[in-house]
């Protein structure tokens, strides 16, 4: 086992607190893995808080707070290492904002586990979860374009994003000066 995965920047969890998650050693270039993916449960809080404010440590993804996660915790899903302890090695969410269309958010795979297939089956993961929901086009904020458009998702321009993504928009920290990518992907051309 290797050290613990690096805790979150201060703020995000109180003073002190870090995830008792211990992952193997880096498997990169490894075969996929066919891991499970459930849906996430409030014990998982402080692992994908973990995750996921590790990459925004790095300004790759806005950073989340443990409110946010337990008001949120029924839009993510989380990939299992059973082997591992039971670590959760990667999540993602689908989060509804309209009738007819919703955003993925949060996608983030431990460092060890990074390309082996987790991120791409989190994806269809969530998509099938949203053509479920009878969702029609799912939107994505990115900085990792490339792995977006391998899955379908086509780069938009601000002003062609729909107007309910901008609601979203003007609470983050990033809006006046944001560097990601705005990617959609219309899951009714994908079932033709």
């Amino acid at each position: 086992m290797s050290e613990e995965f690096p805790h979150p920047p201060p703020g995000i969890l109180p003073e002190g607190t870090r995830p008792k998650v211990a992952y193997p050693e880096s498997a990169n270039g490894a075969e996929a893995l066919d891991l499970p993916i459930r849906r996430a449960r409030v014990a998982d809080v402080e692992a994908i808080l973990a995750l996921v404010n590790d990459y925004a440590a790095r300004n790759l993804m806005l950073p989340r707070g443990p409110q946010y996660l337990y008001e949120n915790i029924r839009d993510f899903a989380v990939v299992v290492d059973e082997a591992a302890g039971g670590a959760i090695v990667a999540c993602g969410s689908l989060h509804v904002l309209w009738e007819d269309m919703a955003e993925v958010r949060s996608l983030a795979i431990h460092p060890a586990y990074q390309n082996r297939g987790l991120g791409r089956r989190i994806v269809e993961h969530l998509k099938a979860e949203a053509a479920r929901l009878g969702i029609r086009r799912l939107f994505t904020f990115t900085l990792s374009e490339e792995f977006f458009v391998r899955l379908g998702f086509v780069r938009k321009a601000r002003e062609e994003l729909p107007p309910k993504v901008w609601g979203e928009c003007s609470r983050c920290p990033k809006y006046f000066r944001c560097d990601e990518v705005g990617m959609v992907l219309d899951l009714e051309k994908e079932e033709r």
